[in-house]
């Protein structure tokens, strides 16, 4: 089940999924980080990268999805990297 995500009108289209996903929950990276066991350092670069978020491994983007109380199709971009896309799909059924 897949929910519906606060779409903030200030945010550009630019920002990664990721940045939007987690400003609309009201956490920082640093609060991101804590729940999720994901570096914080690796939070900012998927939100600086969306592709680099694309390339982690299914287990980090799970983590991520999971504190955030999404799925992950609405962190990651659809464009999903070759080498990750039996992962992907493992994950994703």
């Amino acid at each position: 089940m897949s929910i519906l995500l606060y779409e903030d009108p200030k945010l550009s289209k630019y920002v990664s999924k990721l940045k939007k996903a987690r400003i609309s929950k009201g956490y920082t990276q640093e609060s991101l980080s804590e729940l999720s066991g994901v570096n914080i350092k690796s939070i900012a670069s998927y939100e600086q990268n969306p592709e680099k978020l694309n390339a982690a491994s299914v287990s980090t983007v799970g983590k991520l999805a999971d504190s955030l109380g999404c799925e992950i199709e609405d962190i990651i971009n659809k464009d999903i990297k070759k080498e990750n896309e039996q992962q992907w799909d493992q994950r994703l059924r």
